[in-house]
């Protein structure tokens, strides 16, 4: 009798080790639970060297973030899943955020930092791209999101990168002035795929009817000549000739939603922005110091028109949207000081200066005492956001475009 019971609770605890070991494999994680010895991942001790595993490429596809290999800091950037065990961060973008192929909590190692990424606001997020995140409360440790209140900051610019990035001084503003042979451009691409879309496109129709004369071109119209999509590194001589860039973002209000559309369009080849899309309030707390236009200044379409023709025929109050630039002694902290002095009721922010994946290394590598937890992502990212912003539209009755990243 006592060897038959034993034999049962042998069969029992075999059953039992075959299940856990399934289970593990079917979470395409078992690699992970066959890992070396990790004491020489000891957080107590200041590590000189780190890595940061990027879970996937942003949209799947290759070239949208740093190669493999690429060094930030004292971190080396991977892809390799095979790398999890000894990751200091691991980072998930937006489309990568997924039930079915992501490491859960009781297969982590709690020394590690696990980040949300995204560089999309987040209309986009919830009914475009379809994403809940519910599931996802306790999990991240934390965000990195263009938000002046994430953990890491991460924008498509910042005052002093631009500051730092262009030339500056009157001959400078003399040379942009004589290439200026026409009034204004909008490159744009998405038509009518949602809300902020269809009515930027409507205010910008009001402008043209009214008798403002602009170029439009992108897919919504005809492709632009030397002036590649999505490549406005690209752009040079071609886009330094207009006066005006359209920097008209595809929703309206979204907290610091300011994207390559005003810096590396407009503000990085010496155009001024027409911005529509950000308060202004926020565009004043990052850009610099007078250096565009916004739509909200105005009443009407129309209105914009007249100011924009006004200034085309008027050369001298076209110049002063460069003043930034002009005095090439203006360093960013005096210039932040003239903007506090200018709008003291908006909290004027100072970017840091060093890349994203930089500082998250150093957090990663340093800061091995704290703690971080993201407690829910819906309330950081959705409902904290301004109601203008989460308005429903054209898709919160759909099924999405990346439906073949959800569950």
């Amino acid at each position: 009798m006592r060897v038959a019971s034993r034999r049962k609770i042998l069969l029992i605890i075999l059953i039992g080790v075959i299940c856990y070991f399934t289970l593990l494999w079917s979470s395409r994680s078992v690699v992970s639970f066959f890992i070396p010895n990790r004491s020489v991942f000891n957080k107590s001790q200041r590590r000189s060297e780190g890595t940061i595993l990027l879970w996937s490429q942003p949209w799947g596809v290759w070239g949208t973030s740093p190669p493999e290999g690429t060094r930030f800091g004292r971190c080396e950037i991977t892809y390799s899943r095979r790398r999890l065990p000894q990751a200091d961060a691991v980072v998930f973008h937006l489309t990568s955020v997924s039930s079915v192929d992501i490491p859960w909590m009781h297969q982590r190692w709690p020394e590690q930092l696990y980040v949300y990424w995204s560089m999309e606001n987040p209309w986009v997020m919830k009914y475009l791209y379809r994403r809940d995140f519910k599931r996802f409360n306790n999990f991240f440790n934390m965000t990195m999101t263009y938000h002046r209140t994430a953990d890491i900051y991460d924008s498509y610019g910042t005052r002093e990168g631009t500051l730092n990035k262009v030339t500056r001084g009157k001959h400078v503003v003399d040379q942009i002035m004589e290439e200026k042979s026409d009034t204004a451009i909008w490159i744009v691409s998405n038509c009518n795929t949602m809300r902020g879309a269809l009515e930027r496109i409507a205010y910008v129709d009001a402008m043209v009817q009214s008798g403002f004369k602009m170029h439009r071109c992108g897919f919504c119209f005809n492709l632009c000549k030397d002036l590649p999509l999505h490549k406005a590194d690209e752009w040079g001589n071609a886009i330094r000739k207009f006066k005006f860039y359209f920097s008209f973002e595809n929703n309206k209000h979204c907290k610091d939603y300011m994207t390559e559309k005003f810096w590396e369009a407009a503000l990085w080849h010496g155009v001024v922005p027409v911005v529509y899309g950000p308060k202004d309030e926020d565009v004043i707390a990052v850009a610099p110091r007078n250096s565009y236009i916004h739509a909200d200044w105005f009443a009407s379409p129309e209105e914009l028109a007249q100011y924009l023709m006004f200034l085309d025929a008027n050369n001298d109050e076209y110049r002063k949207y460069f003043a930034w630039r002009e005095d090439e002694m203006v360093t960013v902290e005096k210039m932040e000081q003239q903007i506090m002095f200018d709008h003291p009721h908006i909290p004027v922010f100072t970017a840091p200066l060093l890349p994203q994946f930089t500082r998250l290394c150093d957090v990663a590598l340093d800061n091995w005492n704290q703690t971080w937890i993201v407690e829910s992502l819906v309330d950081t990212l959705y409902l904290h956001e301004r109601e203008e912003c989460m308005k429903p539209g054209k898709w919160e009755n759909v099924t999405s475009l990346t439906q073949e990243l959800e569950e």
